[in-house]
């Protein structure tokens, strides 16, 4: 018998689901929906990515996003501050899937 998942077990499922729903849409996406994932994922990472400031969550653009778009922004904010995991250290190929958002996004005020 499997033995049920203690708390932080879940919430590292869950932060894990929640980076991949972000990803995606980052990765995939041209719109404010895309740009916002990007923005929430860069954030969360920014230590590695300069310029720091290029990376911030407006709060109010959330407003933007489906509800579960906006589950996935406040399961990656939850799981950096509580396990204090990066994004990229919880996904497969983290740092190079993170270095592609970046590269995709760092000159977005140009498109």
């Amino acid at each position: 018998m499997m033995e049920p998942l203690n708390e932080l077990s879940k919430l590292e499922v869950r932060y894990e689901r929640c980076i991949k729903v972000l990803m995606d849409r980052a990765l995939d996406g041209t719109d404010d929906h895309a740009r916002i994932a990007a923005d929430v994922l860069l954030s969360a990472d920014n230590h590695l990515q300069k310029p720091y400031s290029n990376w911030v969550i407006n709060l109010q653009e959330l407003d933007l996003l489906t509800p579960g778009e906006k589950f996935a922004v406040l399961g990656v904010i939850q799981g950096r501050v509580a396990p204090g995991r990066l994004p990229q250290s919880v996904i497969p190929n983290g740092p190079a899937l993170m270095q592609r958002i970046w590269k995709r996004w760092i000159n977005v005020e140009d498109w």
